[in-house]
């Protein structure tokens, strides 16, 4: 299979999956040069805004979506809690949720992921999180917006039963972050394997985030002796969309080429 390094000499690059999208995350303070390199390496884009400048997002998507470059939405807004105990905060973050799907109406694949308990330190408040989620979904469908509840590491949302719980009360679907599902209290402990996670949440499945661990960061994977069966159990699913949440150039490449000579090994 071809591939392309990082410094700019490129061969053409053929994505062996025939229905899967494969994208990388970025951020809006990395334009333009990290989404150049990603268009130019074939990836699809996991955009993560600016939610003090949301106005930037259709600035920063144009010339992409204008080359047919697909593109998904990452409502990553630590300190605005949907489910927060304080109800004014709640109330704000609701503000700040709904107001960047009307930004992106119009910008990229109609589907946002959103987060609940990002700062474990902020309270939460279990029926304002099925209110507000509720709202923000019901308010996303009248615009054509998807939203997609995700997994976390630790709190209530590292739970997948609270996650499938959450989602089928407010009609949210599913992002599995798969390096929060790896690195969370229960599949450490052995009490769950990530496959089984991937089973539980097949029917509500939107996307994933592809990468081996969390700590303190993302973690590449060196083989695919963790994410093979995972990717394997994904495979048997209707998500469609996977994105590597990895940083460093050389890394998203490496976890590229190990998913495809992995699935490929497989057919």
């Amino acid at each position: 299979m071809a591939d392309s390094d990082s410094r700019g000499a490129q061969t053409a690059y053929t994505n062996p999956f025939s229905d899967i999208t494969l994208a990388a995350s970025t951020q809006w303070h990395a334009f333009p040069a990290r989404f150049d390199w990603l268009a130019s390496h074939g990836f699809a884009m996991e955009y993560t805004p600016n939610g003090e400048a949301l106005e930037e997002t259709p600035k920063h998507l144009a010339a992409y979506l204008g080359k047919n470059i697909p593109v998904r939405h990452h409502a990553f807004f630590p300190g605005f809690e949907l489910g927060d105990a304080d109800q004014s905060q709640a109330e704000k973050a609701l503000a700040l949720h709904k107001h960047y799907l009307d930004t992106i109406i119009g910008n990229g694949e109609q589907v946002v992921t959103v987060h609940v308990g990002l700062v474990p330190d902020i309270a939460l408040n279990h029926e304002r999180v099925q209110k507000n989620l509720s709202n923000l979904v019901e308010y996303g469908a009248t615009r054509g917006v998807t939203v997609s509840l995700e997994n976390l590491r630790f709190g209530a949302t590292s739970n997948p039963e609270t996650v499938i719980q959450w989602a089928g009360e407010s009609g949210a679907s599913i992002t599995l972050d798969v390096g929060h599902a790896v690195s969370c209290e229960r599949v450490q402990a052995g009490e769950l394997t990530v496959p089984h996670i991937v089973e539980m949440f097949s029917h509500k499945l939107e996307e994933v985030h592809l990468y081996e661990y969390e700590t303190d960061t993302h973690y590449a994977p060196h083989d695919m002796s963790v994410l093979g069966p995972i990717v394997d159990a994904l495979l048997q699913t209707d998500c469609r969309w996977w994105t590597i949440e990895l940083t460093d150039v050389e890394e998203i490449l490496t976890t590229r080429e190990l998913v495809h000579r992995h699935v490929l090994d497989r057919h």
